[in-house]
């Protein structure tokens, strides 16, 4: 790490050497530092942050390790009667710590214990500020933060009904008063995204602050969703949707485009079986060197708010096609792409049962996290395999039964409690999840990354459709459709497999697969996500 670090404080824009870093501080175990190795990983952790070409959310577990393990603020919360958090020296501390702001800017805060110091701190700045406490001003480049991280987690924080109403009355002040009041603003934006007044939008939407990072906070909650909305109009549509549960999921990522993101990783573009080869290994296919994979035509079918693109663009001279159900999470994309600048991404709205109109063949597709949410996914995958060409390359990615135990256990649970998608219902819905301290199966549910945003938990919990797959099922399918299993994605759950089956050294032997899995039920937590080869 140490090396590393000298790496970048030498030539910051080393694109492999920073990605290394990134990778390498998101595989280490939480250790015990010495005072100077603390610092020397907070300030790590600051030059990254600094950065927009790396994906903060992969670091973030880590850098809160660091910044929270040096004092234990627990033992805050556990004081009775509770004291004011803004009066407690280590809070007053961490809230100027330039890493925690980084972090609340950049990086979902994905942690129940921070989750619920961070509400506090939200009640108390609202009261301060409604009795006019001075010393509430000199925490505003906290509080502008504090509204940035509300914008990424989509407003999911519960609050009490006198905060509701605080609230309301703040944003009536504030649409009839002709002086904008920054302070004010912030506050608001840490409750309620601020694009959602009309009035407010029109005195904010072409201001400029002195500060920064408070005409950062207008661009994510007002400009940025303004520029999707006129995104909308340039994108080709196929959206003649007659499929009833095609419609549902489409209206579901209309109001919720999942997922929202601000900064990924930036790669140097490489040929496409260079690439491949690089998933698929330990397993190696033969192609020939002057091939169609050298500019190859690509479809991401189901390509959301556009993450899944910026990881395919990564293939040199290809010529992409987004394909999605929802306009929303479209123009998300098309706004993330232009902002990067790219040229051979086109967009089209369809429901991927409508893509069999299309006149196109492509030489890889990749459809991750998407038929599991069709009425029949086998009927989406014959679609798509029509467009593929002969010796066609594509990814899949579907979600695990055996991985998803807790989350099937999560749905359950708020259908008895008679939870709805809304944004109200998903905030009680986690508040409940969160206080079932003894429910080994929901506080699994509260630790991953999902249950930490809005439209994350709607698509984990209250997706209209899901369907959840075994390995023995996935090899009947790829075994009706010819399909050649090239192997799974992930070389850390592979480097785990071999160490039990050495035999297998391709890593292809789906048999091993299905009783390593049933040993290791968290093996494809997320999904499986694997390449395949049409064969003809």
């Amino acid at each position: 790490v140490m090396c590393l670090r000298t790496a970048i404080i030498i030539n910051p824009d080393l694109t492999n050497t920073r990605n290394a870093l990134c990778i390498l501080l998101r595989s280490l175990a939480p250790a015990k530092f010495s005072e100077k190795e603390q610092q020397d990983f907070k300030d790590l952790f600051i030059i990254l942050y600094k950065r927009n070409d790396v994906d903060h959310n992969d670091i973030f577990s880590n850098a809160k390790n660091v910044l929270f393990g040096e004092k234990n603020y627990k033992e805050i919360l556990k004081e009775e009667p509770k004291p004011p958090l803004l009066q407690n020296i280590n809070i007053k501390n961490l809230i100027k710590e330039d890493l925690f702001l980084l972090m609340m800017q950049k990086s979902l805060i994905s942690d129940p214990f921070i989750e619920k110091i961070l509400i506090q701190i939200r009640k108390e700045i609202l009261v301060s500020n409604n009795n006019r406490i001075k010393d509430i001003n000199d925490n505003f480049d906290f509080i502008v933060s504090f509204a940035e991280q509300c914008s990424l987690n989509e407003h999911v924080y519960i609050r009490t009904e006198n905060e509701t109403e605080q609230i309301k009355i703040l944003q009536a002040n504030l649409e009839k008063n002709k002086k904008i009041n920054e302070l004010d603003v912030a506050i608001l934006g840490c409750y309620v995204p601020l694009n959602t007044s009309e009035k407010l939008k029109e005195k904010l939407i072409n201001y400029k602050s002195k500060n920064i990072l408070f005409d950062d906070l207008i661009a994510l909650q007002i400009k940025e969703i303004d520029k999707e909305e006129q995104l909308k109009t340039t994108i080709k549509s196929n959206d003649n949707i007659t499929d009833e549960v095609s419609k549902k999921v489409r209206n579901q990522y209309e109001e919720n485009p999942y997922p929202r993101w601000r900064h990924l990783y930036t790669n140097d573009r490489k040929n496409f079986l260079i690439g491949l080869q690089n998933q698929i290994k330990p397993n190696k296919i033969d192609v020939e060197p002057n091939n169609k994979f050298r500019k190859p035509n690509v479809l991401i079918a189901g390509c959301g708010t556009g993450r899944h693109l910026l990881i395919a663009d990564n293939y040199l001279d290809a010529n992409i096609l987004g394909v999605d159900l929802s306009l929303s999470s479209l123009a998300y994309a098309k706004r993330k792409i232009e902002e990067k600048g790219l040229k051979n991404i086109e967009f089209l709205q369809s429901d991927i049962l409508n893509l069999k109109n299309l006149k196109r063949k492509f030489d890889i597709i990749e459809s991750t996290g998407v038929l599991h949410h069709m009425k029949d996914p086998l009927k989406g995958l014959k679609v798509l395999l029509d467009l593929l060409e002969p010796y066609g390359l594509m990814k899949l990615g579907l979600y695990s039964k055996i991985a998803r135990q807790h989350i099937t256990y999560a749905r359950k649970f708020a259908s008895e409690k008679n939870f709805k998608g809304n944004i109200e219902d998903i905030r009680k819905c986690r508040c409940e999840i969160f206080n079932a301290k003894n429910d080994n199966l929901l506080k699994k549910v509260s630790l991953g990354k999902d249950f930490y945003t809005v439209s994350s938990v709607r698509d984990l919990i209250f997706n209209e459709q899901e369907h959840c797959f075994s390995i023995p099922e996935i090899s009947k399918i790829l075994y009706k459709f010819k399909l050649e299993f090239l192997g799974f994605s992930n070389s850390f759950i592979k480097n785990q497999y071999s160490k039990t089956y050495s035999d297998d050294k391709k890593n292809i032997f789906l048999d091993n697969w299905n009783n390593y899995e049933k040993i290791n039920p968290d093996t494809f937590n997320s999904m499986y996500s694997f390449w395949v080869r049409k064969i003809i």
